[in-house]
Order: structure tokens, then sequence, then C-alpha cells
């Protein structure tokens, strides 16, 4: 039977930093050039909710593309003002996040990535990034050259649902019917219970061990010994 094999994209294709954080200071410092990195540590706690992937559960399916990035903009505007930046420079500052997330300086893909996506193919797999991103993330895969080693691309801003939810599931295994699916991520909820819930071997990746995951590794190559 065909292998299917699903990849997260942060933090397991590519290195995990405070991405969104990062985005949101270099944002402002072009918008204010008063505002220096010590702003980092003032942002990041809202980095860790608002995001559609925060509330999984919830149908987003009406917030796909240039929608989405309203949400997220409105989420982004207010975090700055609870942070005691201006309405004015906030909502100027929100709008230059797009284009900043896309740069490819903002992402470093693991050394073995490329190898094991190759290998999982020469062993007659098909490989699917299944994100929890904006809907710009095929750009990034095409700047960062690894887009020719997905045979599908799924991205909850395209889709309008977020992994652990079982529409995201439902929509990549139809892909490919009656085929095994394998959930590779660095995401416990998202990827790993995700992943189990909706029938998939799991693989915890770069994030220790936990034991709901089926597999846990600290690189992506040993995954092909299980091909």
């Amino acid at each position: 039977m065909m292998k299917v094999f699903c990849w997260d994209f942060d933090g397991t294709i590519t290195v995990s930093n405070p991405l969104w954080t990062g985005c949101m200071v270099d944002a402002l410092k072009l918008t204010d050039p008063t505002v220096d990195d010590s702003f980092f540590d003032i942002i990041r706690p809202y980095m860790a909710f608002g995001f559609p992937w925060h509330t999984p559960n919830k149908d987003y399916s009406q917030y796909t593309g240039d929608a989405w990035w309203k949400l997220t903009e409105k989420h982004f505007c207010e975090s700055y003002i609870k942070c005691g930046i201006s309405s004015e420079t906030a909502y100027k500052a929100a709008e230059k996040v797009r284009k900043i997330i896309i740069q490819e300086s903002r992402y470093t893909v693991y050394d073995d990535a490329v190898e094991t996506l190759c290998k999982l193919r020469q062993h007659g797999a098909k490989n699917i990034l299944l994100s929890n991103n904006y809907p710009e993330l095929r750009i990034v895969l095409k700047t960062l050259d690894i887009e020719k080693y997905f045979d599908e691309v799924i991205i909850s801003a395209e889709v309008g649902y977020n992994k652990p939810n079982k529409e995201i599931f439902d929509i990549t295994k139809s892909k490919y019917p009656n085929a095994d699916f394998y959930m590779i991520g660095d995401s416990i909820n998202a990827d790993i219970v995700g992943g189990n819930q909706n029938g998939m071997i799991t693989f915890l990746v770069h994030s220790g061990y936990s034991d709901k995951a089926d597999y846990c590794f600290d690189n992506l190559s040993s995954i092909v010994e299980l091909a």
C-alpha cells in the first residue's frame, strides 16, 4: 500500500525561531525607528494566542487568502496597542508583517530535510506539506527551492481549517484514498494528537520525547528507516 508522509513546516522542515515575534519587531522598527530589539520580549507573549491555529476547532473557511490577513492584522494591531504603541503606528506596522514574513532570510531548512524527502520518494512514498500557516507559504517554498519535493501542499489559510481539526486531515487524506498516512511534526497538539486522532502514524521531531507519538526523533533522516 502507498505510504504518504505529511510534513509540518515551521519547526519541522525549517528551524523554528520566534518567527512571528521577530517579524512584528522588524515591522515596528520600520515604522518607528526609535524602537529597538528590547521590544521583542514585550510583544512575544501576544504571539502565543490570537492566530486561527490557536482556536483550531473553529471553522475559518470564511477567512482564507486576504481575509486571513485582515483577521490576523487586527490581532497584530491590537497587540501593538496593548504594548503601548499608538494606534496609528500600530496599524501601519501591522500591515508590514505580510511582506516581512515571506523573506527568505527568515527561514533555515534543516540539513537533512531535502535528503529525507528525496529518499522517501525513492521508496515510492508521497510527501504532503500540511501546515498551519499564512496564505503565501507557497511563495516561501519556491524561494527555498523545496516546493518540488512535495506532491501536495495543504495550508490552513487556504482551506480554512487548522490542525488538529479533523476537516484539514480529511482534506489531506482525500488526496490519496486507501493509503497509509504518517504525520511528521514538532507540535504535540497539532501534529501528534491531530495525526493520532485521524488514523496516522506519528513522528515527533526536534522536540524531545512524548509518549503520545509513535516515534520520536531528534533528526529527520531516521524516518527513512521506517519508510
